[in-house]
């Protein structure tokens, strides 16, 4: 039993599948390129289909694996090879210090993919905000009276939404169900602000997934409401008076930090239009502790495990400038770093006492 368990490692740990997955990383890369240059697809549909894939269909028929499932049997294979081939450590350590570089390095890449959060940051001259908005992920908002005339939300996440599962609504007797939810929706022209469950239906993902617009279909007692991405809110009537207010949006995502913009600032190239680099000089406020810091096209503002990336911005001649910033939640970012210096070490290792030696 322990001599098969050992020829499935090596044979899981051979040379020619590192060299495979190598290569299919190449073709992934190529492909990728090529398929986002079709209007049809567009950039966020080749990211889809190939690099944020385990598996993705070839001419609709032929699975293949993509960049997720390649990275994952590329670390397998490290970790078979490292087990098997390099069976005395002392001879070959600066081979495994190596080998564990490059396993930190693709954990921290699936990692990142898999629990990193990429959202949105608008601000428009002296405004303040301390949450960035999802571009593709979405979340039902149940707003209820609170205490001090303050508001309190709630907020569930599309995704994990089920037909037959339930919200709670504070004051609202029972639960709220959940009917049917639509990923995709589409809503029929004569059914105006407020459609009813059957004039809501399913449509094709579009290849841009910030284009979609999701549709919740609940049941509040006899009554059946319909939530519409970025739609009206749903109004629900509290025990003792009050009312609730459901509304789908898209995902907020609390920051750590509260981001005020002071001053955008933006520089053209000569006798033209087209922007040569802008920068925006924001106020960070951590904790009651504020200091000014300026984020710019090349130079992003790092906190802990968010980075806010100047992204672009919006003209607007009649009112305040207005400032776009790419925030980027990753707690896996500092992994390639760490296994860049790992492989250099090993690197060191194994080369240097051979150095000596001859």
């Amino acid at each position: 039993m322990a001599t098969k368990g050992r020829r499935a490692l090596r044979l899981l740990g051979a040379p020619h599948i590192t060299v495979a997955c190598l290569l299919w990383f190449g073709v992934l890369t190529v492909w990728g390129t090529l398929y986002q240059a079709d209007p049809l697809h567009g950039l966020h549909g080749a990211v889809q289909r190939f690099f944020h894939s385990w598996f993705f269909l070839a001419g609709g028929v032929v699975p293949l694996p993509g960049v997720q499932g390649t990275s994952a049997l590329f670390l397998a294979n490290l970790f078979a090879s490292m087990l098997t081939r390099f069976e005395r450590p002392s001879r070959a350590i600066g081979l495994w210090i190596v080998h564990v570089g490059l396993v930190v390095l693709f954990l921290g890449g699936l990692l990142s993919r898999q629990y990193g959060r990429e959202t949105t940051l608008v601000l428009a001259d002296g405004e303040k905000a301390s949450m960035s908005v999802s571009e593709t992920g979405w979340e039902i908002a149940v707003l209820t009276p609170g205490a001090e005339g303050r508001r309190e939300v709630r907020a569930y996440d599309v995704r994990n939404l089920r037909a037959g599962g339930s919200l709670a609504v504070p004051g609202v007797p029972g639960s709220v169900g959940v009917v049917r939810v639509i990923y995709a929706a589409v809503v029929s022209p004569a059914a105006g602000l407020t459609p009813s469950p059957e004039q809501v239906t399913d449509a094709p993902a579009a290849s841009d997934p910030r284009m979609d617009r999701p549709a919740v279909v609940l049941r509040a007692g006899d009554e059946r409401l319909v939530l519409l991405g970025e739609g009206p809110a749903a109004v629900l009537h509290l025990e003792g008076g009050g009312e609730a207010h459901l509304l789908l949006r898209r995902a907020r995502l609390p920051l750590p930090v509260s981001v005020k913009l002071i001053d955008f600032e933006k520089k053209f190239h000569p006798n033209s239009g087209i922007a040569r680099s802008f920068s925006s000089r924001v106020e960070v406020d951590s904790g009651g502790r504020a200091r000014e810091v300026t984020i710019s096209m090349n130079r992003p503002y790092r906190h802990g495990a968010f980075t806010f990336f100047q992204s672009s911005y919006m003209d607007n001649p009649r009112g305040p400038e207005v400032s776009i910033f790419a925030v980027s939640e990753n707690h896996a970012r500092l992994l390639p770093y760490a296994a860049t210096l790992i492989m250099f070490a090993g690197m060191a290792v194994h080369y240097l006492p051979r150095r000596r030696r001859t």
